[in-house]
């Protein structure tokens, strides 16, 4: 692989002198092409680095003994910005976040869909101390706020009770989250009608946060869902941002082009509206999305006792399975991988319909139902996660064409050994977008790629001084082989690391060669409005 030998090809050796007055750097990279992300275009050049920042680009000359990365045929990009990460507690057990870094992401949002740590300023105190791989920002989940106040009570808070939640997101939010995010499909944020959302919403505005939402409906009411979002931003006062854009559901493949026209409208007339997606025709969530969220009130474990032993209340929830799967439109859950199902993993990777024959030696639509509803009492109240194969390939080239969307991977820390399947998203967004969309099927030029994995996620959340090569911007930056690099992760194997990446270098520090990660941990944690991402 030619990134191997690039790798070989690292000297520490003086660096030829090209001007009268060498410079001190700690590391140049010599011989790439940079790509200027903002200004959609590539040059030949060299780049230095000290200090952990970008210390000069062009024709560089260094002091005797400078480390050399000779780079010949490889681009350079800055550091991919993933806004929609889900590593909340995780990374305090996998801090060094693998499969982000092999992927070139070098700084990760987290705190998505509603869901966040709680006490962001501890939180945030220990990976200082501990150290991270790569930099790292959170949301406030508005489900975190809600469920501390209000537990999964389908009502609305009264004037105490918002106050508190209020309270929370203020905390949050001075302690450095980058603005207020919800996930008003899952429990309790389904149960939040717009007044609490905009109230909380205006909380993250008046500290110079956005709103980030999974938004109530991805399929047959999506125009109505990012009505209401283009609502909460205008009465919260703050950029609204729609995790994960999608078309959900057969029916509504090819609704792309009008949810981006609504959009766009609203952008013309002054919201501060922008998205994300990933590049990928399937999404992936929980099991818990297939049941009737009014009933799921009650929690997991008490919903897998009343699917046991209430009979008529089972009977009830496979009706509500059967008419989910008119609903999608595909006849059945043969759209339904199973990714992580505790008690089950044999059947991790399969289909619902493939699950059922092999343990219920029955695959038509009631057999499949019951096989949803073992799978959540088995593992209940740990949440089955799943992989739907609900969109088409014609919206995802859709909205990858728009340069206001930004490309994220709506992933967790993934272990190279585990039993389960996840969504491949979590090892090969990036490198998919590079390798199919840039260079196979031409739906965006690559500078336009870089952008939108770098620069504009940069801007949207106002993370400083990142997202782009230019002396004084931090020195996070993926070195890869744009005729080579390629996503490896498959539904079958996802969590193989992509190909093509030669180095991915976090605050000028290398984390990432020919694939393997270095160990280090140069990552900062991320306060927003805070100096701190400027040290």
């Amino acid at each position: 692989m030619r990134a191997m030998s690039c790798f070989l090809a690292l000297a520490y050796t003086s660096l030829p002198s090209q001007s009268p007055t060498p410079e001190r750097y700690d590391l140049v990279l010599r011989g790439g092409t940079l790509i200027d992300a903002p200004g959609r275009t590539t040059t030949k050049a060299d780049l230095a680095i000290r200090a952990g920042r970008i210390a000069a680009i062009g024709d560089v000359a260094a002091t005797p003994g400078t480390p050399v990365l000779y780079i010949e045929g490889l681009h350079v990009a800055p550091g991919f910005v993933d806004l929609h990460g889900h590593v909340d507690s995780t990374i305090v057990r996998s801090p060094h976040c693998q499969n982000f870094l092999k992927m070139g992401v070098t700084t990760l949002i987290t705190g998505n869909c509603g869901g966040s740590m709680k006490d962001l300023e501890t939180h945030f105190q220990r990976l200082d101390k501990g150290g991270i791989g790569l930099n790292y920002g959170s949301l406030i989940g508005h489900g975190t706020v809600r469920r501390a106040v209000l537990g999964t009570d389908n009502r609305a808070p009264n004037a105490k009770e918002l106050e508190a939640m209020r309270d929370l997101v203020d905390q949050a939010m001075q302690a450095g989250a980058f603005g207020l995010s919800t996930g008003l499909i899952y429990v309790p944020g389904t149960y939040a009608d717009i007044n609490e959302i905009a109230s909380l919403a205006a909380v993250a505005g008046h500290h110079g946060g956005v709103y980030a939402t999974h938004m109530r409906n991805e399929n047959d009411s999506m125009r109505k869902a990012i009505t209401e979002a283009i609502a909460i931003g205008e009465r919260g006062r703050c950029p609204v941002h729609v995790s994960h854009i999608k078309c959900s559901g057969k029916k509504n493949h090819g609704r792309s082009s009008e949810m981006t026209a609504l959009i766009t409208a609203a952008r013309e007339r002054g919201v501060r509206i922008s998205a994300d997606q990933y590049a990928y025709n399937a999404s992936s969530t929980g099991i818990d999305v297939l049941f009737p969220t009014a009933e799921l009130a009650v929690g997991r474990a008490e919903f897998a006792r009343k699917l046991r032993e209430d009979a008529p209340f089972r009977a009830g929830m496979k009706r509500a399975l059967l008419a989910k799967m008119d609903e999608v439109g595909f006849g059945d859950f043969g759209y339904a991988r199973i990714a992580a199902a505790k008690d089950n993993t044999d059947l991790n990777g399969l289909l619902l319909p493939a699950a059922a024959e092999l343990r219920m030696g029955k695959s038509d639509r009631e057999t499949q139902a019951e096989m949803a509803m073992e799978l959540f009492i088995a593992a209940a109240p740990t949440r089955v996660t799943m992989v739907y194969h609900t969109m088409s390939e014609q919206d995802v080239d859709h909205y990858m064409a728009q340069d206001w969307i930004a490309v994220a991977s709506d992933s967790g820390i993934r272990a190279e050994n585990s039993a389960s399947r996840p969504h491949p998203r979590g090892a090969g967004n990036n490198a998919r977008v590079l390798a199919r969309y840039v260079r196979d099927r031409k739906v965006i030029d690559l500078p336009t790629a870089a952008y939108k994995m770098s620069t504009l996620p940069a801007q949207l959340f106002g993370i400083v001084d990142r997202g782009e090569l230019r002396t004084g911007a931090f020195a996070d930056l993926v070195v890869f082989d744009a005729a080579e690099v390629t996503d490896r992760a498959t539904y079958a194997e996802p969590v193989t690391p992509p190909d093509g990446i030669a180095y991915v270098l976090v605050n000028g520090q290398i984390a990432v060669h020919d694939g393997r990660l270095t160990g280090i941990r140069a990552g900062m944690v991320l306060r927003h409005g805070d100096a701190t991402q400027q040290r």
